[in-house]
C-alpha cells in the first residue's frame, strides 16, 4: 500500500465516520484492507480502493468500518464509573423523576452490547419491572458486526473479567451446549439497539431529553474538530443536570467549557448545567486555549500571577503557607517506601481530590506494590486531571496490560509517547528509575506496538 493509497483510505474513513488514523495505525489498517481484499476477491489495493470510492457501494464501506473498529469491552467495565452510576447518578436521577417516572439513557458507541446491558442491570437493581417506569436505554454503534453480536447477547468468559459472580448469576443464563452466557430476557428487553454514525448523524434524541450519555472510548478514534462538534451535540441533547461519561483516557480540556467535571466517589464525570460558581468550585483549574498547562515542577514552585511573574515575585503580603503534604509523598517515593507513599497520597487526595500529582504518585506506589486493580482507579483520575502527564499515561498503560486489556493499554502507551514528546527530551523522571523522557517515549512506542500485536 503506497503512501497515496493509505492517505486516500484514511481520508475516506474520516469523511465517512470521523475516524482519524495516523501513521501509527498503518500496520493495523493494512491488515484490515488485506482482509477485505480477500473477501471481495480484489487482486491489489488499487482495485479495492476503486471499489471503495465507487459511489454506489455503501455495503463495502460499511464492511471496512466493521473491520477497522475493534470491539474491546467488558461487562461492568471501569469499576469507578460503575460505582458512580450505581450509588450516585442513577439514584439521584430516579429521585428527581419521581413524578414523571421517565428515564432516558444513551450508550453511544455500544460495541457488542456489554455497556448498555450493564446499564440495564444497574437500573433493574433500583427499579423492579413492576414499578411502571418509562425507561429507554438506546444503544448505538457504527459497526453492524458489533450490533449483531449485541442483539445475540451471548458472551464468553472473557466478557466477565470485571463482573462479580453474584451479578453473573442474577442476570445471565448458562447455555450448557456452548458454555456461553446469555443475557436474561428481562434485561434484553430494556435495551434498544440501532445503527448510528456519531460523526455525521444527529443524536437520536430531542433537545434536553437525555438524562445520561455514555460515550466511552469513542472519541479516541476522532480528530479534534469531530470530537468538539460531537460534544456540542451531546450537550444540546442532555437536560440540565444530565451526566456525560467519557473513557478514562478522554477529556474535554480545551474542547468544551459547557460541562463541569465533578468527582463522584472514585470517578470523575461531566455534568451539564452547573453554574459558573459551582463549576469553579468543582474544577478551579479551567484554562484558556493559550494558557500553558503547568508542569509538576511549576506546581511545586507555586501559583502564577497572570499580571506578570510568579506569586512569589509580586509584592503582596501573604500569610505563611502551611507545609505542602506532597513533600512527604515525594520523599517516601524517592526512598522506595511505597506502602507509606500510598497511604500519604491517599490522605492528600481525600482532602484535595483534584490534585493530579497526588493521584499520579499514588498510582506509582500501588504499581510498585503489585496492586494493579487499585492503581487503575487512581491513574485514571491522574490522566483525567492532567491529560498531558505522559508519566501517568505510561503507568496506566502498564497496569492495563497486566490486567488483560491490550487495546486500552496500547492507547495509553501511545498517549504517553505523544505527551512525553512535548517535554525537554533530556529531562528525567527520578521516580521512574531516572529514565530520560526520550528513552521513555521510545519505550512507549515499542510497548504499544507489542500489545497491539496481541489483539
Amino acid at each position: 500500500m503506497s503512501d497515496e493509497q493509505y492517505a486516500a483510505i484514511t481520508q475516506l474513513l474520516r469523511d465517512t465516520a470521523g475516524l482519524a488514523f495516523d501513521q501509527s495505525r498503518r500496520e493495523s489498517i493494512a491488515y484490515s484492507i488485506s482482509e477485505r481484499m480477500r473477501a471481495t476477491a480484489m487482486a491489489d489495493v488499487a482495485s479495492y480502493l476503486a471499489l471503495l470510492t465507487a459511489g454506489s457501494d455503501d455495503h463495502e464501506r460499511q464492511a471496512l468500518l466493521d473491520e477497522v473498529t475493534i470491539p474491546e469491552t467488558h461487562f461492568f467495565r471501569n469499576p469507578p464509573q460503575i460505582r458512580a452510576l450505581r450509588t450516585h447518578v442513577l439514584p439521584e436521577l430516579l429521585r428527581q423523576a419521581r413524578d414523571t417516572k421517565r428515564l432516558r439513557i444513551w450508550s453511544a458507541g455500544c460495541s457488542t452490547g456489554e455497556e448498555p446491558y450493564t446499564l440495564a442491570m444497574l437500573v433493574r437493581e433500583l427499579l423492579p419491572a413492576s414499578a411502571g417506569w418509562d425507561v429507554r436505554i438506546l444503544a448505538t454503534d457504527i459497526s453492524n458486526r458489533a450490533l449483531a453480536a449485541a442483539h445475540e447477547a451471548r458472551y464468553t468468559e472473557r466478557a466477565f473479567v470485571m463482573t462479580e459472580p453474584l451479578d453473573r448469576q442474577r442476570f445471565f443464563v448458562l447455555d450448557a451446549d456452548s458454555g456461553n452466557f446469555v443475557v436474561r430476557d428481562e434485561i434484553r428487553d430494556m435495551v434498544e439497539f440501532r445503527h448510528h454514525n456519531l460523526a455525521t448523524q444527529p443524536p437520536p434524541f430531542a433537545a434536553g431529553e437525555l438524562d445520561v450519555v455514555l460515550c466511552r472510548n469513542v472519541t479516541i478514534y476522532f480528530d479534534r474538530s469531530t470530537t468538539k462538534n460531537l460534544m456540542q451535540r451531546l450537550h444540546g441533547r442532555l437536560r440540565d443536570g444530565g451526566y456525560l461519561f467519557l473513557g478514562h483516557a478522554e477529556t474535554l480540556w480545551q474542547l468544551s467549557d459547557e460541562f463541569a467535571l465533578v468527582p463522584l466517589g472514585d470517578a470523575f464525570v461531566y455534568r451539564r448545567g452547573v453554574d459558573a460558581e459551582a463549576r469553579r468550585a468543582v474544577l478551579p483549574d479551567r484554562r484558556t486555549e493559550d494558557e500553558p498547562r503547568p508542569t509538576r515542577a511549576d506546581r511545586r514552585r507555586g501559583p502564577v500571577d497572570r499580571r506578570g511573574g510568579r506569586a512569589a515575585d509580586v509584592a503582596v503580603p501573604v500569610p505563611p503557607a502551611e507545609p505542602d503534604p506532597m513533600v512527604a509523598v515525594r520523599t517516601a517515593v524517592a526512598a522506595g517506601n511505597y506502602v507509606e507513599a500510598a497511604d500519604l497520597a491517599a490522605e492528600v487526595t481525600t482532602a484535595d481530590p483534584l490534585r493530579g500529582e497526588a493521584h499520579y504518585l499514588h498510582g506509582l506506589a500501588l504499581t510498585n506494590l503489585g496492586r494493579d486493580p487499585e492503581a487503575l482507579v487512581v491513574l485514571r483520575k491522574a490522566v483525567y486531571l492532567d491529560p498531558h502527564d505522559g508519566f501517568a499515561h505510561f503507568l496506566l498503560g502498564g497496569a492495563l496490560e497486566r490486567s488483560g486489556e491490550p487495546v486500552a493499554a496500547g492507547r495509553s502507551y501511545r498517549a504517553a509517547a505523544t505527551t512525553l514528546g512535548t517535554r525537554p527530551l533530556d529531562s528525567v523522571a527520578p521516580e521512574l528509575g531516572g529514565r530520560s523522557v526520550a528513552e521513555l517515549a521510545v519505550l512507549c512506542q515499542q510497548l504499544a506496538r507489542r500489545v497491539e500485536g496481541q489483539v
